[in-house]
């Protein structure tokens, strides 16, 4: 995208936005209200999205006749399946505002031939829907990956409409052909947003980051964009169903390049430290340095974090080694 569409992307003022001061002082808190709000637009949103998709397959059918019109087919999709429900839950909802920065000149993805890879933080369930929402207002495209178990959902049907890749975790042959997939969409010049810790951190810890897609970085030498969410934390906890209202700021950043075929490790080494320099940048912009508690900024768990598990009587610098890790939670497990 050009610096000037940039530009017009609005952010809410502080004045407008609930503040985040304080947010990691204590545990999030959570409505009945907020939840019951956030869980009907998002249930109109992908029902609305449903129709639109399966109407809109109908009409634009034929470009699945032609290899390069079956990449069209799945952008075109894409942009209803990724704008209209978070839309409806994030842009409509009361109690979840969001400010987006571009943060330098090139911030974002590249126009040109070959498309990027975006990472971005995983710390929350509504992820998703402000990642979703806030690539929607930059006008920028991507495909995801997601859950083969969700292949057989009415779920499924509209991911598979967008081209977004499945994947079962744990099963080597499945992951192969997905990422043969996802090279094929970036040489296409189509995005891909991947969440590189692998999976939500409990602790809000920036997790290791999986090498897989860095890999294909070095491979294809395409543009890696850091993409950076603080706060989402607030709107959907990690600890159960209920909502609560958050300020999410959303940071995107220039892109990365390797250093050659071999240089995924370092990218990733230079992926993390420039997400976090973004967080550091975001939280300073407009005061929220009133709330020091962010793991971003103090390299610690949330203040209301509780050990579990193996990590209940460890040291916490062994526990922030094995939170860092990755490992301590089943999900995480399970991805190895």
């Amino acid at each position: 995208l050009e610096p000037a569409l940039f530009s017009q992307v609005p952010s809410l003022s502080p004045s407008s936005a609930p503040s985040m001061a304080g947010t990691c002082a204590g545990r999030p808190a959570t409505s009945v209200l907020v939840t019951l709000v956030v869980v009907c637009l998002l249930m109109i949103g992908v029902l609305l999205t449903m129709v639109l998709q399966l109407g809109l397959a109908i009409l634009i059918c034929p470009l699945l006749l032609f290899r390069r019109g079956r990449g069209c087919f799945h952008h075109i999709q894409s942009y209803v399946w990724r704008g209209v429900p978070s839309f409806l839950c994030v842009g409509l909802n009361p109690f979840w505002c969001t400010s987006i920065r571009w943060m330098g000149e090139r911030a974002g993805p590249p126009r040109g031939s070959q498309g990027s890879i975006i990472f971005c933080n995983h710390r929350s369930n509504a992820d998703a829907c402000f990642n979703g929402w806030s690539l929607s207002r930059g006008r920028i495209e991507a495909r995801y990956v997601y859950k083969s178990s969700l292949k057989g959902t009415p779920l499924g049907v509209c991911l598979r409409l967008a081209g977004d890749l499945d994947v079962k975790f744990g099963d080597k042959q499945a992951i192969a052909h997905m990422v043969e997939e996802a090279k094929d969409i970036i040489r296409s010049g189509y995005n891909v947003v991947v969440f590189p810790e692998g999976t939500r951190s409990p602790s809000g810890i920036l997790q290791e980051f999986k090498p897989g897609f860095f890999r294909i970085c070095a491979e294809l030498q395409c543009p890696a964009v850091p993409m950076v969410m603080i706060g989402t934390e607030n709107a959907w906890p990690l600890s159960g169903f209920k909502m609560g209202r958050a300020s999410v700021k959303v940071g995107f950043g220039e892109p990365l390049y390797a250093d050659g075929p071999g240089g995924a490790e370092r990218l990733a080494a230079s992926m993390e430290k420039r997400m976090t320099a973004m967080a550091r940048e975001l939280f300073g912009e407009s005061g929220d340095l009133e709330a020091p508690d962010d793991p971003f900024l103090t390299g610690q768990p949330y203040p209301y974090w509780e050990a579990t598990g193996e990590l209940v009587g460890l040291p916490k610098e062994e526990q922030v080694r094995l939170l860092r890790a990755g490992t301590t939670h089943a999900r995480g497990q399970r991805l190895l």
